[in-house]
């Protein structure tokens, strides 16, 4: 059973690096037809990401929401629940953690306290919002979190132009976080802050919630209904719970970016943070190690990238061009590897074929 077990798992390792090293020869093509040398564009990538202390905070800044969603997203994976909504649960805490940081009137480290609990709550809320309608309805959680995302990226709109807009600008943003609020820096002046703690810790509990019943319980219903409730799990329940749990990692992600970076809500705050971090969870195989690699691959790419175009005449586009073909390739993984044990096996039984036939 064990050996099994290691097999399974080294057969996951080799086909997501099979499916990266695929991506990134096919981004090479690219680059030699854009008139540039792949190793040089390559190179700067890397020295984009690694190339001096500034440029390693920046990795983890972008590190730390990529990560945090990407495990919240897994949990509903797990379960056969596909969160699409993380943006959507992303822009809800932000905004929910603004409202108690900009209005309630209780002194700073009680309204840090509460504004961190109510990101958690709203990103919770809103997945588990789409939970409560596919237990109740039947309601495609596809969907449901995706018209989620467009619900809050408009109410976000709404608020910072209109009853949350900063009053001295005329641009689309709120007023700032009070400064006692904010996270702190590790080391100025780079923007690396004390949410990397957060996500020290959110990973350690990551680490050890799937040997808990309740991750247990997850794994089951991920397993099919039948098997869930004939184990005595309360499937609908656990449904409801696995998307609030999910919601709440996203929560989590926006108080962050809010209070450790932005500052203040603006126009487009999560980015393409909720697609990346599907795609990051989809590379790890839904494996804490593995979203943790495949994560920083992915900071890299997102900060080497820029360097990239900088350094290089290499377009940006490649960047988004090796992030679509990974999305392609990982969904085509255990097509392509079970077509390779095939040949592979092929293979074997013509050698030995030969093999006798040289023997007889």
């Amino acid at each position: 059973m064990k050996n099994r077990l290691i097999r399974n798992a080294g057969r996951e390792v080799l086909g997501t690096v099979l499916m990266v090293l695929a991506a990134l020869a096919i981004g090479a093509v690219l680059v030699v037809l854009s008139g540039n040398e792949p190793a040089e564009a390559y190179g700067m990538m890397l020295k984009g990401s690694f190339g001096s202390t500034q440029k390693i905070t920046e990795l983890f800044v972008k590190l730390i929401p990529t990560l945090i969603m990407a495990l919240g997203v897994s949990v509903a994976f797990r379960a056969q629940l596909w969160n699409i909504g993380a943006q959507g649960q992303f822009i809800m805490g932000s905004i929910c953690s603004m409202v108690v940081a900009l209005y309630v009137p209780v002194v700073i480290p009680v309204r840090i306290v509460l504004a961190f609990l109510v990101s958690v709550l709203a990103g919770a809320s809103w997945a588990g919002l789409a939970g409560w309608l596919k237990t109740r309805f039947n309601a495609n959680e596809v969907i449901t979190t995706l018209m989620l995302n467009y619900i809050a990226n408009y109410l976000l709109l709404y608020l910072i132009n209109g009853p949350m807009q900063d009053p001295y600008s005329d641009l689309s943003q709120t007023d700032l976080v009070p400064e006692g609020m904010r996270l702190a820096r590790l080391f100025a002046p780079y923007r690396l802050h004390t949410g990397f703690f957060l996500l020290l810790a959110v990973v350690i509990v990551m680490i050890f919630f799937w040997r808990t019943t309740l991750g247990y319980r997850i794994d089951l219903v991920g397993q099919g209904e039948k098997v869930a409730t004939y184990s005595g799990v309360n499937v609908k329940r656990t449904v409801v719970i696995t998307m609030c749990i999910s919601g709440a990692f996203s929560g989590l992600a926006g108080f962050i970016e809010t209070f450790g970076i932005n500052y203040r809500l603006l126009d487009g705050i999560a980015g393409d943070a909720g697609n990346i971090a599907t795609i990051v969870a989809l590379l790890g195989s839904l494996n804490v190690y593995g979203i943790i690699a495949a994560a920083m691959f992915f900071s890299v790419l997102l900060c080497g990238g820029a360097s990239m175009q900088r350094m290089t005449e290499v377009p940006y586009s490649v960047v988004n061009v090796i992030q679509g073909l990974i999305i392609i390739l990982v969904i085509a993984k255990n097509t392509v590897m079970a077509s390779l044990e095939r040949r592979l096996k092929k293979l074997r039984a013509a050698g030995k074929k030969e093999e006798r036939t040289h023997v007889e």
